[in-house]
């Protein structure tokens, strides 16, 4: 609820977020259909009247008063409702903090199965989420084991020296290789 319109690059096609995950600032990149969706937005809101200057609240109701928390969980529980998803009732989901786990999810899956260098991308997600290190993104990881054992032995491999099977490791002659 906290972005502004001079957050918003849609030029660019990036996002300032401020004060997030950990109190942190940090600028993401929009996909283009996000994008288009933006500029849309913007300009049905310069029809309406509601403003669209740089500090003005980006996300706002029709009278242009700031958009809310309760707002924006009633808009996603409404989604939910029309394609057909039940919800499982208080804490059970799905929740709006679903969808970030789903794309983290999805971006890992998409970076293992491409040809990029997960040592080298995922320290990217890692900072696109907002996360402090590289075990919280891999934390999301740890949860979809059983639907992606690939995208496992794929993390395993490209951080084994982050992340040692301090077990498994120490019974094979205790150690790191340091080559």
């Amino acid at each position: 609820m906290k972005l502004k319109h001079s957050d918003v690059n849609l030029s660019d096609g990036l996002l300032l977020l401020r004060e997030c995950k950990n109190g942190q600032d940090r600028v993401v990149p929009m996909s283009l259909s996000v994008r288009e969706v933006c500029k849309d937005y913007v300009a049905f809101k310069q029809r309406i009247g509601v403003g669209t200057n740089p500090e003005d609240t980006f996300f706002t109701s029709a009278e242009g008063n700031p958009g809310s928390p309760s707002t924006v969980y009633e808009l996603f529980r409404a989604v939910m409702y029309r394609a057909g998803i039940p919800h499982g009732g208080r804490s059970k989901g799905p929740r709006l903090h679903d969808l970030r786990h789903t794309f983290c999810v999805n971006a890992l899956v998409k970076l293992s199965e491409s040809v990029l260098d997960l040592y080298y991308s995922l320290p990217i997600l890692m900072t696109y989420m907002g996360h402090q290190s590289i075990e919280a993104t891999n934390r999301y990881v740890r949860l979809t084991e059983e639907m992606y054992p690939n995208l496992i032995s794929r993390v395993d491999e490209a951080y084994r020296y982050v992340f040692p099977n301090l077990g498994t490791d120490m019974e094979e002659g205790g150690g790191y290789e340091t080559d």
